[in-house]
């Protein structure tokens, strides 16, 4: 591989053996280094081979504006995400997140940035990526000397949402977050209730519809059992719960065209009588 153009020091554009344009990414990769100049695959660490080539050129720019720091954090934040959450991502984030950061940290040096409101969608539906935002905050600040406010890490956490719009199980991802806020707004209508989103019951409310929502979309809900009995003891000293539950049920057969067995409806009221418990 052969050098086109010295970005910095961590970013070269190349020619790789086949004849295709690259971005080569590696700690110390483009220091004195020239056009021209051999590049060995153990100097490396990441290989950008982009044939949209408006997206090359911004990356090309993005680069040549910015310091090398930057691309070596979104590295390091994607590297995590991938080491400890199992997310793979498309290369255009490293564009988007580096930018992104230069932005913010460039606001904070500016005094423009404070408290800013959570991306709810991130906080309550994707746990994963917003793991990797706090991460991502918390590596910011070290590194660059600033305190991001915290509700940045849904910021970056998007980000990482964004990226994996074009995995095979987005689309199912996208119906799973829809039902589970169908399902939501009609227990709040029928109990009348306002839920109080940072409790550890709303958190665990939220994890078994997400669940539910799962085996609904996948068309795998759980089979009956020898649940008649339980169910009608449960719909008797739970009345109210049993009623969201129904209203449910109509919801699902209707938008889906899918009879809950009871087995799902035990596992719904208990759940259920469990989130309205906490609000009462």
């Amino acid at each position: 591989m052969q050098i086109l153009k010295v970005m910095n020091n961590s970013l070269i554009l190349a020619v790789n053996d086949s004849g295709n344009e690259c971005i080569l990414m590696g700690k110390g990769i483009g220091y004195k280094k020239s056009i021209g100049h051999d590049i060995q695959e153990s100097e490396v660490e990441k290989t950008f081979i982009l044939k949209d080539k408006t997206i090359l050129r911004n990356f090309i720019q993005l680069a040549s504006e910015l310091d090398d720091i930057y691309f070596n954090i979104v590295k390091e934040i994607i590297e995590y995400a991938h080491k400890e959450h199992e997310i793979e991502v498309m290369d255009y984030l490293y564009l988007s997140l580096t930018d992104h950061i230069a932005f913010v940290t460039n606001r904070f040096h500016e005094g423009q940035i404070g408290e800013k409101f959570n991306y709810i969608e991130v906080v309550k539906y994707h746990h994963k990526e917003y793991m990797i935002g706090k991460y991502a905050v918390n590596l910011i600040n070290q590194t660059m000397g600033i305190e991001l406010p915290k509700s940045e890490a849904s910021a970056i956490g998007l980000h990482f949402v964004n990226a994996r719009l074009n995995s095979e199980s987005y689309n199912k991802e996208v119906q799973i977050v829809k039902l589970i806020d169908h399902i939501e707004a009609i227990v709040q209508r029928k109990v009348n209730t306002y839920f109080e989103k940072d409790s550890l019951s709303y958190s665990r409310f939220i994890t078994h519809l997400k669940f539910f929502a799962e085996r609904i979309i996948k068309k795998e809900i759980f089979e009956d059992t020898d649940s008649d009995i339980l169910y009608d003891q449960l719909s008797k000293s739970m009345v109210k719960e049993h009623e969201v539950i129904e209203s449910i049920t109509s919801f699902v057969k209707k938008k889906y065209a899918i009879d809950l067995t009871r087995q799902e409806k035990i596992y719904l009221i208990i759940h259920i009588h469990r989130i309205l418990s906490g609000n009462r």
